[in-house]
């Protein structure tokens, strides 16, 4: 039996350098489980983030499964149409979106895989494999999905998460484009439910790895892709400390210490300074966290919990440990008004942090923000997916009841310009100097190829449509 093709396409705009900073983890535990449970010569794959219409031509995949966030689902859909209309072959569908909102299973996806994806994804292929389909009379007995039956949409009953996540094979990396700072998972989830925050509600809890196998993968990343960088892309890494304090000691004992640096999420609340000689003894450059406001009232709607005086004080603590501290804010809150905002400004001019990121509150699906704002008729479940986009843009949803569109726009302005301040003033010293040349070279390449496509489309400003063949164009016009 020859192999089986199987197609993972990441419906990204692969234009914007933070959308392809990284490449797509998801996709390599997926396909290190597939290969763990059919081993070799079952199935062939491949991933890609754009000209699916030459992916489909030149891999001839027998099945393509698409992952995607809210904020790029049109593409998605576009992209199912596209196969369709192409190969006319099975589409499953997963990620964030499809899991939050199951019911926007478009007619060109015949499967929605509704939370974690390993253990499905191996259902579906043992189903294919047996069927060389995917009857939809078959499907019913697989927990955890919706698909379509008699052209209505049929979803079956729940499955349990991955029950022990330090079972999950090492992600699949060869299939990816590994440099020499990447990043990994040690855990999946948050303690923490924040009113804008989607990962915690796609988790539901909180597993981590054990520290053993952090250093398993650490050592496969330093030793196979000589890695000298690793971001943990945990929601919050620096919740739990007896692990810490394990991998600490397991580094130093392996001789991981000095060869490669570590950036974690932190929180504000929970720096202190055995959290930081924490950190130092695991070797950890830099922590992340989600300052959000320098406003309290602010602050407690977005979170709850925490005071401004913690976000003051953990920024300084972990400078005065020599840990250099990253931090992100989000404006534009339902009540929040000017003065609110300038009062985060002035908080955040002060502190002393090298790279930082300014988010437009955005409603996304599963959140408490995105219930606020389908009681006001902002969003609903059948909208234009563009709209949900954190950073400002004319077709943003705003939350915002005292702000017009100018004065946010204003004030988000003035923000930018102070975190470039930050940036030229102190990224010479941080870690992430080693990805400015390739940040720059990304930069420069994505400005120009989008006017260039702006140009080729008539100067509209969607790029999505280069990533499909110039035949295309009718299908990406009935899509975005």
């Amino acid at each position: 039996m020859s192999e089986k093709r199987i197609l993972f396409v990441n419906a990204i705009n692969y234009l914007r350098e933070v959308e392809s900073r990284y490449p797509s983890l998801a996709f390599g535990y997926l396909i290190a489980s597939l290969k763990r449970e059919f081993g070799e010569g079952v199935f062939e794959y491949r991933i890609a983030d754009r000209e699916v219409a030459h992916q489909l031509e030149e891999f001839r995949p027998d099945v393509v499964c698409i992952s995607s966030v809210s904020q790029n689902f049109m593409r998605a859909k576009a992209y199912a149409q596209l196969i369709k209309q192409i190969a006319g072959i099975p589409v499953i569908v997963g990620g964030i979106h499809i899991t939050e909102l199951p019911e926007n299973l478009d007619k060109n996806m015949d499967v929605g895989v509704i939370g974690e994806g390993e253990l499905k994804l191996v259902n579906l292929m043992k189903l294919y494999l047996e069927k060389g389909e995917l009857p939809a009379e078959d499907l019913e007995k697989i927990d955890g999905i919706i698909f379509w039956k008699d052209d209505v949409q049929f979803k079956t009953k729940a499955q349990e998460l991955v029950p022990d996540i330090a079972n999950l094979p090492l992600p699949a990396r060869e299939y990816l484009n590994v440099g020499q700072h990447t990043y990994m998972f040690s855990s999946r989830g948050c303690p923490y439910r924040c009113q804008f925050c989607a990962s915690t509600r796609f988790y539901q809890t909180v597993r981590w790895h054990p520290a053993m196998r952090v250093v398993e993968e650490v050592e496969h990343l330093i030793e196979k892709y000589n890695v000298k960088l690793i971001t943990f892309n945990d929601d919050l890494f620096a919740a739990n400390r007896r692990r810490m304090k394990q991998l600490g000691e397991l580094f130093k004992e392996r001789g991981i210490l000095g060869k490669v640096k570590f950036t974690v999420n932190a929180r504000a609340n929970i720096v202190d300074q055995e959290l930081c000689d924490l950190m130092n003894g695991m070797g950890v450059a830099s922590a992340n966290m989600g300052l959000e406001s320098g406003c309290q009232r602010t602050l407690n709607w977005l979170k709850g919990g925490i005071k401004v005086e913690q976000n003051w004080d953990a920024v300084h603590l972990l400078k005065k440990n020599g840990i250099f501290a990253s931090g992100s804010f989000i404006i534009g809150c339902p009540e929040e008004t000017r003065e609110d905002i300038l009062e985060t400004y002035r908080f955040f001019k002060a502190l002393p942090l090298a790279v930082t990121d300014v988010y437009i509150l955005m409603p996304l699906p599963g959140t408490p923000v995105w219930q606020r704002a389908l009681e006001r008729g902002l969003v609903s479940n059948d909208m234009d997916w563009d709209k949900i986009n954190i950073r400002f843009s004319e077709k943003a949803i705003l939350m915002s009841e005292v702000l017009s569109y100018k004065e946010l726009r204003s004030l988000y302005d003035k923000f930018l310009k102070e975190r470039f301040f930050k940036l030229i003033k102190g990224i010479p010293n941080h870690p992430y100097l080693m990805d400015l040349p390739k940040l720059a070279l990304k930069y420069i390449s994505s400005f120009t190829k989008t006017k260039l496509q702006n140009l080729k489309n008539g100067g509209r400003k969607d790029p999505f449509v280069e990533a499909l063949s110039e035949h295309d164009e009718d299908l990406v016009n009935s899509c975005l």
